[in-house]
């Protein structure tokens, strides 16, 4: 009898996307919390984008302990921002998985893990050449950790399940790019982030939603830190928050204005996927996009015969009245 040697499966490996720009006062702690979470699989590419305090210091001395397992890319010059810096480390990532960093906020356990089980069950069920993401809830706190609420969905008002469709995230990101672990394919499709799209969680969200599949998760895997220097952060929603945005509305009409960036947004979606999108989720993207060219009652009813809705009364009337 001959015997065939067994080919071993190769373990995956693990890309972790961390963008930073004077984030000294922060990002050492959340280095250390996610190199206890580091392990043969994983990489971390650092793409600061021209902090001038300590912040390359801090970096130099991780990159020092782990040199082989810590890589630090320069972002630009002028500045890239953001968006645009996460987009420069996605275009390096070559690991099966990757998931991303934020330099202020500290990983907790099961960070990695959690996403990763459930998109290796979805592959198995889908399989591998479909685009998938996972992303989990956070812990809400201060810029000392201490609490300000257990969940960021409650606590924004997002809805990440019905959230998730395509029609809903049109209008609104559930996902936060800092809980969020995507599949190499998806990474691979989503690259290079077009300059229309205002943030890296969103633009992945949405080639998900038309191409493959978003799951959710609803343990905390990061504690989210808000201070001054937040380039988002976390809003509590309610009656001060909607009239915080009316005010806003009246005084420089920042909603319309956003909400044509969101259908640039759209739009860039259907110039890239167009042959790829099914025929509803084409329609419905063709559909956001020509809302600008709506006059005011057709294009309210366009939004609610199309749910190009998001979580909340109060948000959604806010939007049916100032877009």
């Amino acid at each position: 009898m001959t015997h065939h040697p067994t080919k071993s499966r190769q373990p995956e490996r693990i890309d972790i996307l961390l963008a930073t720009y004077n984030g000294e006062q922060f990002i050492e702690r959340q280095l250390q919390s996610v190199v206890e979470q580091m392990d043969g699989r994983c990489r971390l590419l650092i793409c600061d984008d021209g902090s001038t305090d300590g912040t390359r210091s801090i970096i130099e001395r991780f990159v020092a302990r782990q040199p082989a397992h810590i890589v630090r890319l320069e972002g630009g010059s002028p500045r890239l921002g953001p968006c645009r810096c996460f987009g420069r480390l996605l275009s390096h990532a070559e690991a099966d998985y990757v998931t991303f960093c934020d330099q202020d906020d500290i990983w907790l356990p099961g960070h990695i893990s959690l996403p990763l089980a459930r998109i290796q069950a979805a592959e198995a069920a889908l399989g591998a050449d479909v685009p998938l993401l996972a992303h989990t809830d956070l812990v809400v706190v201060d810029e000392n950790l201490r609490p300000i609420a257990p969940s960021f969905w409650a606590y924004s008002n997002l809805d990440p399940y019905g959230g998730s469709r395509l029609n809903r995230l049109l209008m609104q990101n559930v996902v936060t790019g800092s809980a969020t672990m995507v599949n190499r394919v998806l990474a691979r499709l989503a690259s290079p982030i077009p300059r229309a799209a205002p943030f890296h969680d969103w633009w992945l969200a949405l080639v998900a939603a038309v191409l493959g599949r978003i799951d959710v998760i609803p343990e905390k895997t990061v504690l989210y830190r808000q201070h001054a220097n937040n380039c988002v952060g976390a809003t509590c929603y309610g009656w001060r928050h909607v009239m915080r945005r009316a005010a806003d509305v009246l005084l420089r009409d920042a909603t319309t204005r956003c909400f044509r960036r969101d259908q640039r947004q759209a739009l860039a979606l259907w110039q890239r996927f167009a042959a790829q999108l099914p025929p509803r989720e084409k329609w419905a993207i063709e559909a956001f996009v020509s809302l600008k060219r709506a006059g005011f009652v057709d294009r309210r009813l366009s939004m609610l015969r199309h749910e190009f809705l998001g979580t909340g009364r109060l948000r959604n009337l806010g939007w049916l009245m100032w877009i």
